[in-house]
């Protein structure tokens, strides 16, 4: 994320009961929704790492951030074009639905074997502080892939079932193209802290969806917005 270890940090904070709060609502309300509900805690995991990686620039030590970069990576290149199309396929019911995005999640898996593989294999330079941000230096694959990254992460959740998990594919292409618009030298860095933030969105979101304990004992209906279509 920008600016610093105490920042990375503070976000990490903040995200990491909004997942815990998340996971133990969609557990209760809806199984369904665990998949989706896991996304904040990953993203406040993630967080960690980026902190440790300012921790490690900031220290001179070269060899904990790579570590710590490798680890912010796997989730930025492997765990969210994967994990964000299965969670979307989970809330769908059997057909052509569910097995369009979870051919996207194999899309996905291909575009973490590009992106992620020659980072694992060592192939790219270690993380460098530009302006308040960080870059990471990543092998280009060629110019299929980002689209094929941003189709995997943002269309399962812009084409949901589920009405209210709509916006979240939408805000997190609008959260790309701010990235690349405007901090095209540390995209990766930047367009991880802001879907990050559509964490808040998603436990809206998981606080919506009806109770059906309550619904046992016809105390509530369930909202328009959450109806699935």
């Amino acid at each position: 994320m920008c600016f610093s270890t105490e920042v990375s940090a503070g976000v990490a904070v903040v995200l990491l009961p909004v997942g815990g709060y998340c996971l133990a609502a969609a557990a209760v309300k809806d199984r369904a929704y665990l998949p989706l509900a896991a996304l904040p805690l990953l993203f406040g995991v993630q967080q960690v790492f980026e902190g440790a990686v300012w921790f490690a620039v900031g220290r001179h030590d070269p060899v904990l951030a790579r570590a710590a970069s490798g680890a912010f990576l796997f989730f930025a290149l492997a765990v969210w074009p994967v994990g964000v199309p299965l969670a979307a396929a989970a809330l769908e019911r059997p057909g052509r639905r569910r097995r369009a995005f979870v051919g996207l999640a194999a899309a996905g898996l291909a575009v973490a074997a590009a992106y992620f593989v020659p980072v694992a294999a060592g192939g790219w330079e270690g993380p460098r502080v530009v302006g308040h941000s960080l870059r990471y230096d990543l092998p280009d694959p060629g110019p299929v892939w980002p689209a094929a990254y941003l189709a995997a992460v943002c269309v399962p959740l812009a084409a949901s079932r589920v009405p209210a998990v709509r916006p979240l594919g939408w805000l997190a292409l609008a959260a790309a193209g701010v990235s690349y618009v405007a901090f095209r030298e540390a995209f990766a860095s930047v367009w991880c802290f802001l879907a990050a933030a559509l964490s808040g969105y998603l436990a809206y979101v998981l606080c919506r969806v009806p109770d059906p304990r309550a619904w046992n004992l016809g105390t509530e209906s369930r909202p328009p917005a959450l109806q699935p279509t």
